[in-house]
């Protein structure tokens, strides 16, 4: 009985997910959500880029209108090796677009863990602010996974709950 026991405690405590964020703001779902670069402070390579799709189709499955800056200037890896580029390009672009709300951010971790597992793990931090630049909402994530998951099913699912959050009416 002893081992059913700590083998539930293990299965519970093996798939962790961490998340802070601010209450926010009611906000309008009739403006467009622009998604702009996130750093990638990871050890992944291009870690940035894909947690920027998954966002956007986790804020279009809410029914939003949601563009992600063009990559037309600088691809992907490129901006890997230079992220302030693709910024002053992205920054470029949104400057003439209507105004709405901005998400920008880091990605922290986005990689499969060494061991006999390799379980899956990520740690997003993103800002909602208006295209101002006030600042209205910030959270983090950070979530693994067991050893036969993905990483974009782990990186959606935390995105998903982190974005949660935010009060759209």
């Amino acid at each position: 009985m002893r081992i059913f026991w700590f083998a539930l405690l293990v299965l519970a405590v093996s798939a962790c997910a961490t998340q802070f964020n601010a209450p926010s703001p009611k906000l309008d779902s009739t403006k467009t959500v622009y998604i702009m670069p996130l750093e990638n402070q990871s050890n992944m390579p291009m870690a940035q880029a894909q947690a920027e799709q998954l966002i956007a189709s986790v804020l279009a499955e809410y029914g939003l209108k949601v563009m992600v800056y063009p990559k037309l200037n600088v691809n992907d890896l490129q901006a890997s090796l230079e992220p302030q580029q693709r910024l002053a390009e992205a920054n470029k672009w949104l400057s003439n677009q209507a105004n709405g709300y901005v998400i920008t951010g880091s990605v922290q971790e986005w990689q499969y863990k060494y061991g006999l597992d390799g379980e899956p793990a990520i740690g997003v931090t993103l800002t909602l602010s208006t295209s101002q630049g006030n600042t209205l909402w910030r959270g983090s994530v950070s979530k693994s996974g067991w050893g036969r998951e993905s990483l974009s099913h782990i990186a959606l699912k935390a995105l998903e709950n982190l974005l949660d959050a935010l009060n759209w009416e």
